[in-house]
């Protein structure tokens, strides 16, 4: 997580690595990018249940729609 404020950081740190991670500079996280020391960030998990959220209402509405056009045909 890059941040202007250590205190930001060391929040991030304890709440979501549970203290599991260390400090370090932007750059030296660069570097050690390059060198393979430091893995790729994953994609957040927000992002995926985001998209389970919209597929979710999408599907939902497909239903409802779906329920009126069966209903209007039985009533012509």
């Amino acid at each position: 997580m890059w941040s202007s404020r250590k205190s930001s950081v060391k929040r991030h740190i304890h709440n979501l690595h549970k203290g599991q991670s260390i400090m370090v500079k932007y750059i030296d996280y660069l570097a050690g990018r390059q060198s393979g020391l430091y893995a790729p960030a994953s994609s957040p998990d927000i992002e995926n249940s985001y998209q389970d959220h919209i597929l979710n209402i999408c599907t939902e509405e497909m239903w409802r729609e779906r329920a009126r056009i069966t209903v209007r045909k039985m009533y012509e």
